[in-house]
């Protein structure tokens, strides 16, 4: 599974808290399946998982949000 970090704030209409976590700058996120949004621009879906391996969060991001893949 590719992971990237989140470098820009995501608007509540784009994400859902599995456990009332929101998604923070930072956070590292595993990639799923890419998309094209309305606007045209590239997306992808995503989820931040807790240390615990649950899933915290997922959300609708721009490929501009989030940064370059990190080593698993």
């Amino acid at each position: 599974m590719k992971r990237a970090p989140l470098i820009a704030e995501i608007p509540p209409s784009r994400f859902s808290s599995y456990d009332g976590s929101t998604p923070q700058v930072g956070d590292v996120v595993e990639l799923d399946q890419g998309f094209t949004f309305p606007d045209g621009e590239p997306g992808c879906l995503v989820y931040c998982v807790g240390r615990d391996g649950k899933y915290r969060w997922g959300a609708e991001v721009y490929e501009s949000e989030i940064g370059p893949d990190v080593a698993a």
